[in-house]
Parts: structure tokens; sequence; C-alpha cells
């Protein structure tokens, strides 16, 4: 009796284990989506009642001043398309752990959209919390990725794909002379980094 229920727990708790995988994947899935949903409303909103951000004008206005802002973790800052990939996601301030769980996550001491300095996020691509960033590998130069914000929609295009170690952080590095993106996210089973650079034109 014991050889044959010792097979049958193995199912079960194989089929309990697929399940609850199937089931975070779910929930993280709707999630980020009713996220984009509130936040495509709430750009409406904004123009409807005119009240979008004018841009900066003059050289001291578009130097980045991100260290000089509050910060609100978790509030939406933008909507993120690569159509090359079918990417169509939420990006949210700070890289909290809750956060970088179900969204991609805006590293708080860098530019934001279409300013000057480099917009830098990051995100998983992991079969354990959420599948956002799978396919980034997949990008090519030349790729847009488009921003779509309160204060305007921004056009960035690839201009790098490459693999770093996890401590190589110089690619955060803020250039306040040119408009620049960079997307980083898990490769070789989260032992390295993928890491995708973008400009404005």
């Amino acid at each position: 009796m014991k050889k044959n229920i010792i097979p049958v727990l193995l199912i079960v708790i194989g089929l309990c284990l697929v399940c609850t995988g199937v089931g975070l994947k779910i929930y993280s899935k709707n999630k980020e989506a009713n996220l984009i949903e509130k936040f495509n409303e709430e750009i409406q909103l904004e123009k409807q009642n005119n009240k979008l951000h004018e841009e900066r004008k003059g050289d001291s206005n578009n130097k980045n001043t991100n260290k000089n802002r509050s910060i609100d973790y978790g509030n939406e800052i933008a909507l993120i398309d690569i159509p090359s990939i079918d990417l169509q996601s939420v990006i949210v301030e700070g890289m909290k752990k809750e956060q970088l769980r179900y969204y991609l996550c805006h590293f708080e001491d860098t530019a934001m959209p279409g300013e000057n300095g480099n917009f830098s996020i990051a995100g998983h691509s992991s079969f354990i919390y959420n599948e956002i960033l799978n396919n980034l590998y997949k990008v090519n130069v030349g790729d847009v990725i488009k921003l779509r914000t309160k204060k305007g929609e921004f056009n960035y295009f690839i201009t790098k794909k490459f693999i770093v170690e996890p401590n190589e952080i110089e690619v955060l590095e803020q250039n306040e002379n040119k408009k620049t993106m960079t997307i980083v996210t898990c490769s070789n089973r989260g032992k390295k980094r993928l890491i995708v650079t973008a400009e404005m034109n």
C-alpha cells in the first residue's frame, strides 16, 4: 500500500506546484492589466482638464533634477510599448521588491521620460514572478520603444543590446547631454544582466 501511495502523493504535489505557478502568472497579468487601464484613464483625464505639464525650457530646465524631486513609490509614471516584441506594460516609480514583482520599475535617481539623462528601468523575466521582459532579448538595434506619460509621448530607438555582470552598474550612469533609456533584466538564470539601451532622436 505504501508503495502505491508515494507515486500518488508525488503526482498531487506536482499538480499543486503547477497550479500555484499558473495562479501566480494569472494574478500578475491581471494586476498589470488593471494598472495599465487605470493609468490610461488618468492620462485621458489629464488631457481633458488641460493640465498637461509644459515642456521644460532653457538649458537649466532641461538638466536632470531627479535628485530633488519627491519619490512616490509605486505611482505609475509611464506606459511602455515595444511593438517589435509585442510588449505593453506599465512603469512604476521605485525599485521596491513588491513593485518589481509585478511591474517594470524606475530607478529613482535616473532621468524621467523625455528628460535629458538616462531614464533607467528594470523588470523580471522570470517564470516565478512575471514574464514582462522574457522576450527582450529578441529586440534589434533600431527598434522603437514608445513611452506614454501625462506629459506627452516619447519615442526612443534601440542603440545597443549586451550582457553584463550584476555588479556593473555603470550602465545607469547619467549623461545630461543626451536623452537616453536603459532597460535591465536578468539573463542566464539570474547570473547575468541583459541590458538594452535606447536614445531619443
